[in-house]
């Protein structure tokens, strides 16, 4: 499965991106919406994994909505800090960072 995974933390993204390659899936990674936004308009995902709250540029729900435009019924994986405060009409996997590699499974298996 081809995943684009993004974070604005470079820690965070890396983690994740390694997680997700363990399972065995082929990860594209992005350093927050926009450029997320750029590889989403030009190849084709098969699963997006995003960081909920990305200052400066789209946050993840806007990115999940564009990339659903270019892919309807996309399924998307979010990730929180603030899981705890997650907005009205997310219709998606919801995840606290950090995660462990059973739930990152779990979760993909959900969406």
């Amino acid at each position: 499965m081809r995943i684009l995974c993004v974070d604005d933390d470079g820690l965070v993204l890396a983690v994740t991106a390694d997680l997700l390659r363990e399972l065995g899936h082929d990860v594209i990674e992005a350093g927050g919406g926009e450029a997320a936004q750029a590889i989403a308009a030009t190849t084709p995902i098969d699963l997006l994994v995003t960081d909920i709250h990305m200052p400066g540029g789209p946050d993840g729900l806007q990115l999940a909505e564009y990339a659903r435009t270019r892919r309807p019924g996309l399924p998307v994986i979010y990730f929180s800090g603030l899981a705890h405060v997650v907005p009205d009409g997310v219709d998606a996997v919801v995840l606290s960072k950090p995660c462990s590699l059973g739930q990152l499974e779990q979760a993909i298996g959900e969406a």
